[in-house]
């Protein structure tokens, strides 16, 4: 099964590097490399080695927690363009899923994940979880925590892994040379069961805050009782979805009898309800402990919020806002996370912003925003007659819902935000546009087709909303407008449209609209995964929803299929509004999609060994 940690990863928690040798199912090299009990000999050291893990199991899916070098899960699910040739989502695209490593893949990956960093990451939790009872300066309170904490980092691997694969091997402890590690997967029932064990246990000891521990705030950021219960709600949702709560697997093993890896083997109501009660209880959690969707508009329930745009940025930006349940805490300026999702005019250098450069939005997702009235917006379409004038384009900016403002540096107009910085015409992304279709002549003027590829509708501005000159910033893992859209979903699935409307009502209205009324289950379904679409642009959750969703679309416009880009001509040298002559939709690029990727792929050097069984299809 992939790399596992072994001691050495002991010694370097306490330095800026990392390193692992020897597969998982092998045995761990333990020979002399590190002292326990220097590591365990003192509070500081022993927090050292607990922060590595955070950074380490809190970082999956995020870029270096994923199974390449370069690109983000929103290029290989239809939200932005593929990145550039050397990226493995281009690779993706073209090709599919694969259980070897794309060109530029991390070593030992396959897929979009990093298989062999989950047992990395999980033996050095347990590692601490096992070891922290040795340190002479920690009081008992102090410990039990470390001990949660450590626990809910396993268990938030394990949820991640649980809807990437299905079934996985059950680990309980960190390993010694004398232990058999021929683990084998364990059912998708035991995998769930075991994951929602681990999480019960962390809630026994965890704190609902942190504010007051420590002194100063200084441990804010912990995980604390609401982030696992969001944990467990989450799993709940996946495992209540139709690819796994089926009698039948979406593809079939040859032997039907491993079918259990990948299916409950029924398609069993009563999940939804759990899943209700999972996030019910987020919301009780987060009602006593200050933690509330952020909605200042003061215009009431049910009605449209006139703040919506500084509302919405707050919540995925600002830190330690009170929307956040848990973010993912990692201040390094000018690291990877900043490298792929920074477009917003940050970098003192932004025309080296090779690995954010090639990620315009989509015009499959464009289409999914609504205009300030809930309505669908009037985008050009593939196949009319001849470009729209520029003046159409700016004037649907002027339309367009406060979410799409604030998610994209619009070609020519600029963003909500991080206003003064953020625009088109100062950026990397506003220098090299000027350059693609300039009005020089009938022989530039390529309409209809593509003229270029990679730059779409403008890059996402997400995430840096009123950031000033900050590099870096902390993605969300847990918000309450999650919570709120999952009781929407389960609450529909369960034949309740009252409470599925009243739940998303408070996410569609907080954006600025007015409220969804529609009861039908189909049409409502729809508007539910619209907004999460929206809600959750370029947050890792798309990727994953359209496929437990066994969403119509998938195989067409979202993993697999037409690629919409919107083409500009501009005229010379100008990033400004004015510069803007026409523009209009044109098919980029097909992509590839196979029921097989609806789960991850297990790395086949890992499958040769005869111990763990590869998904269907690869």
């Amino acid at each position: 099964m992939k790399k596992i940690c072994t001691i050495l990863l002991l010694l370097v928690c306490l330095t800026a590097n990392y390193s692992c040798q020897d597969f998982f199912l092998q045995k761990p090299d333990v020979s002399g490399t590190v002292d326990l009990d220097e590591i365990y000999s003192s509070t500081k050291n022993a927090e050292a080695a607990l922060f590595r893990c955070y950074r380490d199991v809190l970082k999956h899916g995020w870029p270096t927690g994923i199974g390449w070098g370069h690109g983000t899960l929103g290029a290989i699910s239809g939200e932005v363009s593929k990145g550039w040739s050397w990226h493995a989502t281009w690779q993706i695209y073209d090709a599919g899923l694969m259980p070897n490593p794309h060109t530029n893949a991390l070593d030992g990956s396959a897929g979009a994940d990093h298989f062999g960093q989950n047992w990395e990451y999980i033996r050095a939790c347990f590692i601490v979880k096992e070891n922290i009872d040795r340190v002479p300066d920690m009081d008992d309170t102090m410990k039990a925590y470390v001990k949660a904490e450590a626990t809910a980092l396993i268990a938030y691997r394990y949820m991640g892994m649980f809807y990437r694969y299905g079934g996985v091997p059950i680990v309980t402890q960190s390993f010694l040379p004398e232990d058999d590690l021929e683990i084998p997967r364990a059912s998708l029932q035991e995998t769930l069961d075991y994951t929602l064990e681990l999480m019960e246990e962390a809630l026994l000891t965890l704190p609902d805050s942190w504010a007051n521990i420590g002194g100063n705030g200084v441990y804010v950021g912990r995980l604390t009782r609401g982030a696992v219960l969001a944990m467990k709600a989450r799993l709940l949702m996946f495992a209540a979805r139709p690819l796994f709560n089926s009698a039948t697997p979406y593809l079939s093993f040859d032997d039907p009898s491993n079918n259990n890896l990948i299916c409950f083997g029924s398609a069993d109501p009563t999940r939804w309800q759990a899943a209700i009660a999972a996030n019910e209880a987020v919301l009780t959690w987060a009602n006593a402990n200050g933690y509330a969707l952020i909605n200042t508009g003061g215009a009431g329930v049910g009605q449209p919020n006139p703040n919506a745009a500084d509302d919405y940025g707050t919540a995925t930006s600002v830190l330690n806002n009170k929307e956040v349940i848990l973010a993912y805490k990692l201040d390094e300026g000018y690291n990877q996370l900043s490298r792929y999702y920074n477009t917003s005019g940050n970098y003192p250098d932004s025309d080296n912003r090779s690995d954010s450069g090639q990620s315009g939005i989509l015009t499959n997702i464009l289409e999914y925003y609504y205009d300030q009235n809930g309505n669908d917006m009037d985008w050009p379409k593939v196949g009319e007659s001849s470009p729209r004038p520029a003046q159409n384009w700016l004037n649907n900016i002027n339309k367009v819902e406060a979410r799409f403002r604030m998610d994209i540096c619009a070609i020519g107009v600029g963003s909500l935000s991080n206003p003064g910085i953020s625009t088109w015409q100062n950026t990397g992304w506003g220098r090299r546009l000027v350059n693609l279709e300039i009005n020089d002549g009938p022989s530039s003027n390529s309409f209809p087709e593509a003229s270029q590829v990679g730059y779409g509708a403008g890059p996402s501005t997400k995430f840096y909303y009123k950031a000033g000159s900050r590099l870096w910033f902390e993605p969300p893992l847990f918000q309450l407008a999650e919570t709120y859209l999952n009781l929407a979903e389960a609450y529909n699935e369960a034949g309740d449209p009252t409470n599925a409307l009243k739940n998303l009502n408070m996410v569609h209205n907080r954006a600025g609209l007015p409220a969804i009324t529609t009861t039908d289950q189909e049409e409502l379904r729809k508007r539910i995964w619209r907004e999460k679409t929206l809600e959750y642009f370029h947050e890792n959750h798309r990727y994953y929803d359209v496929k437990h969703w066994k969403h119509p679309e998938i195989a067409t416009n979202i993993h697999g299929g037409q690629k919409r880009e919107l083409q500009f001509r501009v005229t010379a040298n100008s990033g400004s509004a004015d510069a803007l002559i026409e523009y209009w939709d044109a098919n980029a690029y097909v992509t590839y999609w196979h029921p097989k990727m609806f789960l991850e792929p297990f790395l086949q050097d890992e499958v040769n060994k005869a111990i763990i069984i590869q998904n269907p299809g690869y």
